[in-house]
């Protein structure tokens, strides 16, 4: 052999080591989530992307990606409504109950939240900086194809105005008589001061209202307007993905849609209309039934408000996580996760779309929609303080365990407070505090249960019967077994015979145990079973402490097309009831 061919040969081969070398290098070096000297990074994203952040900071966590001249950060991901963050940071963030940490990065749904934290004068704990967006999505009113079409559409634009027109003129039946089964229009909406989607709607019925004057917020004939909206409304949502769930579960069960409309975000109703209404992307690869009635994402004709998804750093980041920040900030608007943002229905921070998503959501509009003029935080405040009077009123029936178990510790295991103490005496404050909450107009009512149920407190307006409620409250001694099933019956019976259609009617429920008395799961799931959301009563669940029976709850709440809540710490029991009467 020549020598210039034996030169090239060993050349050659020592390239090709070279490369294996490099190649091996990359495959076995430390991603971030393994490494011990990374920068720790805390974000709490709003919950209809949540899933998608942790995806991504999954992704981002195995890159091991480093910046500023060789720094690594480990990303930790966590959700919760957008509204339940803005109260934990103007408080000074105390989530014992979740074992969240406080996060150097929120990524609430909307700009709006900042607005509102700056009104509330604690805007300093969110860093100045440029405008961001991850992405974006409008706000629609979401409807049921068969009862879109029923209203005119494709071929009529919707609007808020014809919401209140088909209640104002006795329901569906106004629509024709073969909708007439469909009983009164009913609107599904978050509770605006916890959700992005209800502040959004909120606004939009405002802006409607007004004729996007917001000076005339509090005259007479926006409050009529913004009134007659808010009467079509079943419950207040503390999350529009579990309202979702609900509908999808329903959709293949009864003839009839479950609800008429719900204002949510776009970029849910084209996961919903794909078969994955929990909006976890995982669902989308296991080939997702897509529901037989699909959504309309309808943008209505008075305007709509784009939902910015911005990214934030808070106040408390120290400059190591400030830098973190901004790197994972800039990895989310990477081309590989804006495209992944695409996939799961959203809009890019511009506004505009792609074809897939108008054709899943029923809408040619790709681009960015008109939107509403975006008002001023104090302007918002007030919308807040005058939901307060035109929101729908709640009829509530409140069903406390008195059984004998509520004289034990919260936790037999542990000697601390307040795990020591007694389930009861945990439980009055909670009470007493959320007592004080509900709005004046409101009616609530009393029972209690052991052995049997017993009527403490007729339902009457909260102004008249809070003060006597409380002292009730203060006395109430626990004694005998867990008569839940005949409570749960008789007291969805009892609200049923005294339904009130202009009224939420409701049952809120604890229990700390499981039943002990007569009755059968199957009586009780046949007995609150909602065929309808207008005529039906929803019974709210609680499972207090380790020992609840949360799985028949949960169903109980499910059957009546209601939500169920659970406190297993006590630091969680304040937290439930708030979440619990968010709904009224």
């Amino acid at each position: 052999m020549r020598r210039s061919g034996w030169l090239s040969l060993v050349f050659g081969a020592l390239v090709g080591t070279l490369v294996l070398v490099l190649l091996a290098t990359t495959v076995t070096a430390p991603s971030n989530a393994t490494r011990a000297d990374c920068v720790r990074l805390v974000t709490s994203s709003s919950t209809e992307k949540g899933d998608l952040i942790a995806e991504l900071a999954e992704r981002y966590n195995n890159t091991g990606r480093t910046f500023d001249g060789g720094r690594c950060a480990k990303v930790e991901a966590y959700k919760k409504t957008s509204g339940a963050t803005l109260d934990l940071i103007a408080d000074g963030w105390n989530d014992i109950d979740e074992r969240q940490p406080e996060p150097q990065v929120w990524m609430p749904s909307s700009s709006l939240w900042l607005d509102l934290l700056r009104q509330r004068g604690k805007g300093e704990r969110i860093r100045t900086g440029p405008k961001t967006s991850l992405a974006t999505s409008p706000m629609v009113i979401a409807m049921p194809e068969p009862m879109a079409k029923a209203m005119g559409w494709p071929e009529r634009t919707l609007g808020w105005g014809d919401v209140l027109e088909v209640n104002r003129n006795g329901g569906w039946a106004s629509k024709g008589a073969a909708y007439a089964q469909w009983g009164n229009f009913t609107l599904g909406k978050d509770n605006p001061r916890r959700s992005t989607s209800g502040l959004a709607a909120t606004i939009a019925t405002y802006f409607a209202a007004t004729g996007g004057d917001y000076g005339k917020i509090e005259t007479a004939e926006t409050v009529r307007f913004v009134r007659g909206i808010e009467a079509s409304v079943a419950y207040y949502s503390d999350d529009s993905v579990a309202f979702l769930k609900t509908l999808y579960d329903e959709d293949r069960k009864k003839p009839t849609p479950y609800i008429s409309a719900m204002a949510m975000q776009e970029q849910m109703v084209y996961l919903y209309n794909r078969g994955v209404p929990t909006g976890d992307p995982a669902q989308l690869k296991g080939n997702p039934v897509a529901p037989l009635r699909p959504l309309v994402a309808v943008h209505p004709r008075e305007g709509t408000m784009l939902i910015d998804h911005p990214f934030l750093t808070t106040a408390n980041a120290s400059p190591e996580q400030q830098a973190a920040a901004k790197d994972f900030y800039d990895f989310l608007l990477e081309a590989a996760q804006q495209d992944r943002f695409r996939e799961l229905g959203f809009r890019d921070p511009g506004g505009s779309g792609n074809p897939e998503l108008a054709k899943v959501v029923g809408t040619q509009q790709t681009q960015e929609p008109p939107k509403i003029g975006v008002p001023t935080g104090e302007q918002i405040q007030k919308m807040l303080d005058g939901w307060e009077y035109t929101q729908r009123r709640g009829r509530i029936l409140l069903v406390l365990d008195l059984s004998g178990s509520m004289n034990e510790p919260f936790d037999k295991n542990r000697k601390d407070k307040p795990y020591s103490e007694s389930r009861i005496a945990l439980l009055k404050p909670a009470i007493r505090k959320q007592l004080e909450y509900l709005h004046p107009e409101d009616e609530v009512g009393l029972w209690t249960f052991s052995d049997r149920y017993e009527e403490k407190m007729p339902i009457g307006k909260v102004k008249n019967v809070r003060g006597p409620m409380l002292d009730l409250v203060e006395n109430l001694t626990p004694k005998g077994d867990t008569a839940l099933y005949e409570t749960v019956m008789a007291a969805n019976e009892k609200m049923r015979r005294e339904f009130d259609p202009n009224l939420i009617n409701a049952v809120v429920f604890l229990t700390d145990g499981e039943n002990t008395e007569a009755g059968t799961k199957e009586q009780v799931l046949q007995n609150v079973d909602a065929e309808r959301l207008d005529n039906s009563v929803r019974i709210f669940t609680m499972a207090y402490g380790a020992q609840a029976d949360s799985r028949v709850l949960d169903e109980i709440a499910q059957k009546s097309k209601a939500r169920s809540y659970q406190a297993i710490d006590p630091y969680g029991i304040d937290k439930m009831f708030v979440n619990v009467f968010s709904n009224f």
